[in-house]
């Protein structure tokens, strides 16, 4: 049964560490991303999601990113990345820091080699001299007449490719973590409003957090000029009915509580009103160009603010009044800065003042820092797989009379730039080699 059980095992770790397996993979992504991209997102367009043919809505394809088996793929992505760069570790590091010179000529590499003849001490000392030169760390060996070398150059350039398959990891664990357990929303609300984040509209994910937010102030904020400056929202954050936070939030200032982030993205200016409803008064507020409604309790009687002049000195408001769902308004006017109108027999309404409404986009992405991290990776990774390319070299020198030097170069992945590095240190060994030789026969 365990020999049974190893053999399974075996299967399914040659799966996952196959390249093949991978570019599947990808191949599959790639494919239903592009379709994706066709198929309008319930997220984007509600609308366009309702012409979409039923197969598209049952497979999932409205809303891609947030379906199981997409996130699937990417997970069985993600271990393939973690199988395969398990599996390279062991050779890199030994590549890297355990690499010994060879014990005989059958460990110069083939394909980039060469011979060169001179004394021995000479060739020793040249090479040797060459190599230090050029950066290299020589680590050499010396038994039974013959003297070997290894000489590498760039040797962390061999965890470029490995540094960017984690970057990758690190990636998709970060978009995983940021559909699964993130959201993102909007809200617009005016000054003295206080509302539950659970009440947001909510565009991905589910809100979890159980806090309220208070809109202190709002302000449209001008230069001297008369240029705009920026918007800004004094807000506040409430657990318990206590405040337990407070910031003034900007366009590129954002505000952030427990990883919930407040974004700046709209202004709107608004109107503050008073309803009479048999005697009783309820204050409310209506955002400009019928921005929001308010429902007048115990009707089925709703305002909205259709037009008005925000002017500080002399605002002029027009509302509208409409009953149940009719489309047409049962009542409209038009109010300067404390005048009343009557709406109908038991509902009165008041233009108290000015007020303004701030739009902000609330995100919460748990996954970002993972993000971050894994785009610092693909940096390194790809600067150290580019930029810093490992060279080795070997050889083997025969100590006799007529010694002979047998050195080749690891051909790498860029045969070419290697070809040409090799080129240039067998050239400067014989270069040293001949000024030796000239100092001696002078």
């Amino acid at each position: 049964m365990s020999d049974q059980s190893e053999s399974v095992m075996d299967k399914v770790w040659n799966v996952f560490s196959s390249m093949k397996t991978g570019l599947i993979l990808l191949g599959v992504i790639a494919i239903v991303s592009g379709i994706g991209t066709l198929i309008p997102q319930e997220a984007l367009d509600p609308s366009g999601v309702k012409q979409v043919n039923t197969i598209w809505k049952t497979l999932g394809f409205t809303h891609l990113y947030s379906t199981i088996w997409f996130r699937l793929i990417l997970g069985l992505l993600c271990v393939n990345l973690l199988v395969c760069s398990i599996q390279r570790i062991g050779g890199i590091y030994r590549i890297t820091f355990k690499s010994m010179p060879p014990q005989s000529s059958k460990g110069i590499p083939q394909k980039i080699q060469t011979r060169i003849l001179g004394n021995e001490k000479e060739l020793r000392e040249a090479v040797t001299d060459v190599l230090n030169r050029k950066g290299y760390h020589l680590t050499t060996n010396e038994q039974e007449g013959q003297w070997s070398f290894i000489a590498q150059k760039h040797k962390w350039g061999n965890w470029g490719s490995l540094i960017t398959h984690i970057a990758f990891i690190l990636l998709i664990l970060g978009a995983l973590l940021g559909s699964m357990i993130g959201f993102k929303g909007f809200f617009m609300a005016g000054e003295g409003e206080t509302l539950s984040i659970q009440q947001i509209q909510v565009s991905k994910g589910n809100v979890k957090e159980n806090f309220s937010v208070q809109i202190n102030s709002a302000e449209d904020r001008l230069l001297a000029n008369g240029d705009r400056d920026n918007w800004y929202t004094d807000l506040s954050i409430l657990e318990s009915g206590q405040e337990v936070a407070r910031q003034t939030l900007s366009v590129n200032h954002p505000f952030s509580y427990k990883g919930v982030t407040f974004y700046q993205s709209s202004f709107a200016q608004g109107g503050k009103f008073t309803a009479d409803v048999n005697g009783q008064k309820v204050p409310f507020v209506l955002q400009n160009q019928g921005g929001n409604y308010f429902e007048v309790p115990g009707t089925n009687l709703y305002f909205i603010l259709a037009a008005m002049k925000a002017d500080p000195k002399a605002p002029v408001v027009l509302y509208q009044a409409y009953q149940g769902y009719s489309s047409q308004p049962v009542a409209m006017g038009q109010m300067n800065l404390g005048q009343s109108s009557k709406v109908n027999d038991t509902v009165s309404l008041t233009f108290d003042g000015l007020t303004s409404f701030t739009g902000l986009q609330v995100k919460k992405d748990p996954g970002v820092n993972w993000v971050w991290l894994g785009c610092a990776f693909l940096m390194l990774g790809l600067v150290l797989s580019f930029y810093w390319r490992p060279y080795t070299v070997t050889g083997i020198l025969e100590m006799k009379k007529e010694s002979g030097l047998l050195m080749g170069a690891v051909r790498g992945k860029l045969a070419v730039g290697t070809q040409d590095e090799f080129k240039r240190i067998e050239a400067d060994i014989k270069e040293r080699l001949t000024a030796d030789s000239s100092a001696v026969t002078r």
